[in-house]
């Protein structure tokens, strides 16, 4: 339902003016910004701050766009757009309801929608050319997803929402309120006399966030400044294992990654946060297996010639100096693309068919002619490797690019360095830097 604005006025607001003004100057001239809206209180305070603050700090060269996502999981939900949509025309923003289409999965629904609300802003931002996606995520929200992810994953690698975050290699979603009390945009809006929708969702217990929102209540600064130095610590610990990266691992022909086992013996927290990226690239897997999985791992390296173990749907094996990673021989699909259209392969390959033939694609299997010898690989390792591609024709309108599952779909800021230096031995574009994307 709408809430009412009171005209009660803190000077808490200023801090909004604040925050927005300091993100449109740090922009490049000209950007053109798509900002999510919801009809929340934060998003609503988000595109109402930016638009005043544009013309206030002398950026009214910076082009606002909107976009609504509207899951269809509620029947308010194309109402709510609509309200937004209206509340947008009043101040001249340029609006669009995006709509998730389809079936919705029975389990997992609320990750699939993030995931889905994702995909279509970026869509929708490179449809409209915009040079940044703008999210209202605030201070209570930075504080519940550092809780969340400490219990579930512990403390060691556990970090808060990252400032920026790339979303399909293509477009930069940033979040400019992460130091800003959500009472603080209320305030800014009740200053306004303007109203929100408020989400029932918000509320409902059934939902992780919610419990969590409640359990942090009164820490939330104090989870907020440890979410910042978890950060700074995330940017140090990937920044050394894009260096060991460099020093001590060898990648053969995309698909084996030979790692000299005695450094990551020595770089014991850096090694542990490269295997786990090196696990989730090569496997193809989003994440990689964390926790005890990467204890075992670490282990092998000491172990003796020949021991092996399996994690993360790859095959790891101890080969005298040398820890070898590889994508094991099973789980491995067949898949159709259409012509005309791309897929990604085992989460490993994109497969462009620009052909006007369906596509199929099949792994090699074991029967598979292995990789040349000059690769250097233990032969039984290299037969192994061989059978795990994709099987494509050798021609020019289809093409197989690697796919790195760590970071194609999210890429959060601290770890550019660490995917550009995977990019870069896998033999594919650099991912875009924020400072020529929509910085000044």
């Amino acid at each position: 339902m709408l809430t009412p604005a009171p005209a009660a006025v803190s000077s808490d607001a200023r801090a909004v003016e604040t925050a927005s003004r300091q993100f449109l100057l740090s922009l490049k001239k000209d950007c053109h910004l798509l900002v999510a809206v919801s009809g929340g209180g934060d998003s609503i305070g988000l595109l109402t701050a930016l638009d005043e603050m544009r013309l206030a700090s002398g950026r009214d060269d910076v082009r606002l766009s909107a976009a609504t996502v509207d899951h269809g999981l509620r029947p308010a939900a194309a109402e709510e757009a609509a309200w937004v949509a209206t509340f947008c025309a009043r101040r001249g923003i340029a609006h669009r309801t995006l709509r998730w289409e389809g079936e919705k999965p029975g389990s997992g629904l609320m990750a699939a929608a993030r995931n889905a609300r994702y995909r279509l802003l970026c869509d929708e931002a490179g449809r409209i050319g915009a040079d940044a996606i703008v999210l209202a995520h605030t201070m209570e929200d930075q504080a519940e997803t550092l809780a969340m992810r400490r219990a579930r994953n512990g403390t060691a690698l556990a970090s808060g929402m990252a400032g920026r975050t790339l979303i399909a290699a293509t477009s930069w979603a940033v979040r400019p309120f992460l130091r800003i009390r959500r009472e603080a945009i209320r305030d800014f809006l009740e200053a306004r006399g303007l109203a929100w929708i408020d989400d029932p969702s918000n509320d409902d217990t059934r939902f992780e966030r919610v419990r969590m929102r409640q359990m942090v209540r009164n820490r939330v600064e104090a989870l907020a400044d440890e979410a910042e130095d978890a950060a700074r610590a995330r940017v140090a610990l990937s920044l050394g294992a894009a260096a060991l990266f460099a020093e001590a691992v060898t990648l053969h022909d995309g698909l084996v990654a030979e790692i000299d086992a005695g450094r990551l013996a020595d770089d014991h927290a850096p090694a542990r946060y490269l295997l786990n990226v090196l696990v989730s690239a090569l496997g193809g897997l989003a994440y990689g297996p964390g926790g005890a999985a990467l204890d075992r791992v670490s282990a092998l390296c000491s172990a003796p010639h020949g021991a092996r173990m399996t994690t993360g749907r790859c095959l790891f094996e101890k080969h005298r100096h040398s820890l070898f990673i590889l994508r094991e021989a099973r789980e491995l699909s067949e898949a159709e693309v259409a012509p005309g259209d791309s897929a990604v392969w085992d989460g490993r390959f994109r497969i462009e068919n620009r052909a006007c033939e369906p596509l199929h694609i099949r792994p090699a299997g074991a029967g598979a002619e292995s990789l040349c010898d000059a690769a250097g690989l233990p032969r039984r390792l290299a037969r192994l490797a061989g059978a795990v591609r994709p099987v494509l024709p050798a021609v020019a309108d289809i093409s197989a690019a690697p796919f790195l599952a760590p970071f194609d779909r999210f890429l959060p800021g601290f770890d550019l360095a660490l995917a550009n230096t995977l990019a870069e031995a896998f033999a594919r574009p650099a991912y875009p830097d924020p400072a020529s994307a929509y910085l000044r």
